[in-house]
C-alpha cells in the first residue's frame, strides 16, 4: 500500500552555515555560466579532479562533523586517483584513516558525538569472467564457471585480458598487489568513535550522474539515525563514479552479439561485486543499503545475490523496478535447452518513431523535472522545439549503441559548464543559491573525468528507464524489510514500488511498505530533506541490530 504522510515543512533553502575553522578558506565555487564566454573561461581554466575534489569539500564543510585539511587548496591534486600506496606491500588495513591525496589530518567530534572520515578504500578491480550468466538466476549457478556462456561473458582471449590488465595498471597508477589489479572506492564514514568497530553499517549508495556529495541534506540527518541504533554509516561514490577511480569500461563492455542476460549481467556484476570487495574491505558484516534511483536497482540486484549480507532495503526512487511497455522475459540460463537460439534473447534498439519517442519522453522527464510540478508540465512543452526534440532522438538512439551523455559532454568543450549550468539551475531551483553553484560544480567536475562506470547505462536499463532485466521479476526472493519512496512529482512509476510490495507480501515478506514523499520530484532526498529524513529514520530504526 502507498502512504504518503502528514505534511512536514522541507530545510529552508538557504545555505548552512560554515563554521569557523583555522584551516585555509577554499577558494568560492565560480559562478555558474549565463553566456558562451563565461562558459569557456570556465571550461578553459578548469582541472575536473582537483576542481571536483574541491567541490566535495565544499559540501562537506557544510558539516559540523567534518574538519577540513590543513594543507592549501592548490595542493588538491593529485592527478586522476588521488595519492598511490607506498612501494612496500599494502593492505587496506594498512591506509591511513583519512586520504584525500596527500591530506592525513584528525577529525574533531561534534556536538552529536559523530566523526566525518573521508577516505579511499582499496579494493580488487572486479573480474567480469565471474559474472553469474543471468544476474536472475539463483546464485547457487557457480560464477566463472568453464562454460561456453563465461567466455561469452568475458569477451576477450587470455592474451587481451592480459593487455587489457596492462592497460588498466598503467591508468589507475596503484600497483598491483599479489598480482591483481587495484581500484579504490571514494568513502565517506560517519560514525561515533565507539561503534568504529561495529560490524553492522547503513551504507548509502548513489544514483546514475551524481555522487555521495548529492546527500550533503542527509549525511548527519541519517548518520544519527545509524549511530542510535550502534552501526556505521558509509556514503559511497559507485566504481567508475564521482571520485572512485575509474576501470577500463571494457570491463562492463560484452560482444555485440552477447545475449543480453549476460549483457546485463557483466555490467551489474562491475558494481555489485565492488561493493562486496569494499563491504570486506571495510569489516562490515551487515548493511542496510539506502540506494537512489540506479543506485537502489544495484543495491536491490546486490541484495539477491547476497541476501546473508543486508539487514534491509531502503530505496530511494529506484529505477529498473517494473517492467517496461515492450517487457521480454529472458529465460534463466537452466531453462535453456541445446535447441534454444541466443537471437532469442537478444532485442533490438528502438528504431520506430514511436519506440524513439517513448524513449525521449523519459529522458526529457529527467532533464526537466524538479520538486514543484516540472515533470507534469514537460509534456506540454516537448513541441515547442523541433531542434531540441531530434537532438534527443538522437541521444536515445545513441544510448543503444553504447554512447555514453557524459561522453557528448565531453566532446562539446567550452559549451559543457553552460549546458551543465543550466541543467543545474532549473533542476535545484529550490535550494539556495550558494547550493546550487557549488553542486554545479560538483556536478560539472564529476562528469567530465575519464569515463567508466558511466557506459553501464545501456547495458542495465534500455531508452526510458526500463530495466532489461526488472528488480521485480527477483524482488519477491528477498526476506528483509524493504521500504519505497517515490516524489509525488517523480518521473519514476510508483506503481514499480506498490506491485513489489504486493509480490513481497505474496511471499511471505510482510515487512515492506512504499510511501510517497509531497513536494518532491526524482531527488526527493534533496527536494524535500525532512520529509525523506524522517521516513529513512524510522525505516532504520524498525530493523533490529544483531551484530556488535
Amino acid at each position: 500500500m502507498t502512504t504518503t504522510p502528514q505534511p512536514i515543512h522541507a530545510s529552508p533553502s538557504t545555505s548552512i552555515p560554515e563554521r569557523p575553522l583555522s584551516a585555509p578558506p577554499l577558494p568560492r565555487a565560480r559562478d555558474i555560466p549565463t553566456d558562451f564566454k563565461s562558459s569557456l573561461s570556465a571550461w578553459w581554466s578548469t582541472s575536473s579532479y582537483k576542481e571536483a575534489r574541491l567541490a566535495e569539500e565544499r559540501l562537506l564543510r557544510r558539516m559540523a562533523a567534518f574538519e577540513p585539511s590543513s594543507v592549501p587548496a592548490q595542493q588538491i591534486s593529485k592527478g586522476w586517483f588521488g595519492s598511490s600506496p607506498s612501494n612496500k606491500q599494502t593492505t587496506n588495513n594498512d591506509l591511513p584513516e583519512t586520504e584525500i591525496g596527500q591530506i592525513k589530518e584528525p577529525l574533531p567530534i561534534s556536538s552529536t558525538g559523530l566523526v566525518a572520515t573521508l577516505r579511499n578504500v582499496f579494493i580488487p578491480t572486479p573480474n567480469p569472467t565471474l559474472a553469474p550468466q543471468h544476474p536472475a538466476d539463483p546464485r547457487d549457478i557457480t560464477p566463472g564457471s568453464a562454460t561456453s556462456s563465461s567466455t561469452d561473458l568475458s569477451g576477450a582471449s587470455a592474451s587481451a585480458s592480459t593487455k587489457e590488465k596492462k592497460k588498466h595498471h598503467h591508468k589507475c597508477n596503484k600497483g598491483e598487489e599479489q598480482g591483481k589489479m587495484v581500484d579504490f572506492i571514494n568513502t565517506l564514514e560517519i560514525t561515533k568513535p565507539q561503534d568504529k568497530d561495529n560490524k553492522e553499517a547503513v551504507v548509502v549508495l548513489h544514483g546514475y550522474a551524481a555522487a555521495l556529495g548529492f546527500f550533503f541534506r542527509n549525511w548527519e540527518s541519517i548518520s544519527l539515525s545509524s549511530s542510535s541504533t550502534g552501526r556505521r554509516t558509509f556514503f559511497l561514490d559507485w566504481l567508475g563514479m564521482g571520485l572512485s577511480s575509474r576501470p577500463s569500461p571494457s570491463l562492463l563492455n560484452s560482444p555485440s552479439n552477447t545475449p543480453i542476460p549476460s549483457r546485463v549481467s557483466r555490467a551489474e556484476h562491475f558494481f555489485v561485486s565492488s561493493l562486496e570487495s569494499w563491504r570486506e574491505s571495510v569489516g562490515v558484516e551487515k548493511m542496510i543499503l539506502v540506494g537512489h534511483s540506479l543506485g537502489g536497482y544495484l543495491a536491490s540486484a546486490y541484495s539477491v545475490r547476497y541476501p546473508e549480507r543486508v539487514k534491509g532495503l531502503i530505496l530511494l526512487s529506484p529505477a529498473g523496478i517494473p517492467h517496461g511497455p515492450e517487457y521480454v522475459r529472458y529465460p534463466l540460463t537452466s531453462e535453456l535447452t541445446s535447441r534454444d537460439n541466443v537471437q532469442t534473447q537478444t532485442r533490438s534498439p528502438p528504431e520506430t518513431p514511436q519506440e524513439l519517442d517513448d524513449a525521449t519522453d523519459a529522458a526529457e522527464a529527467e532533464l526537466n523535472s524538479g520538486p514543484q510540478g516540472e515533470a507534469k508540465e514537460w509534456a506540454k512543452r516537448r513541441e515547442e522545439s523541433f531542434v531540441r526534440r531530434n537532438m534527443m532522438k538522437f541521444f536515445t538512439w545513441g544510448w543503444e549503441r553504447g554512447m555514453s551523455p557524459f561522453s557528448i559532454l565531453r566532446s562539446v568543450g567550452p559549451f559543457g559548464p553552460l549546458w551543465v549550468g543550466k541543467y543545474s539551475s532549473r533542476r535545484f531551483a529550490a535550494q539556495s543559491e550558494d547550493d546550487v553553484r557549488d553542486l554545479h560544480s560538483y556536478i560539472y567536475g564529476t562528469s567530465i573525468m575519464k569515463g567508466s562506470g558511466e557506459y553501464c547505462i545501456s547495458h542495465i536499463l534500455a531508452p526510458g528507464a526500463y530495466a532489461r532485466i526488472p528488480i521485480i521479476d527477483r524482488i519477491n526472493r528477498l526476506k528483509v524489510p524493504v521500504t519505497f519512496m517515490y516524489g509525488d512529482n517523480d518521473w519514476m512509476d510508483v506503481k514499480g514500488g506498490e506491485d513489489s510490495v504486493k509480490l513481497l507480501e505474496e511471499s511471505g515478506n510482510t515487512q515492506s511498505s512504499c510511501h510517497v514523499i509531497p513536494k518532491a520530484g526524482h531527488h526527493l532526498y534533496l527536494d524535500n530533506p525532512d520529509y525523506t529524513n524522517k521516513l529513512i529514520d524510522k525505516a532504520i530504526k524498525a530493523i533490529p541490530k544483531e551484530l556488535s
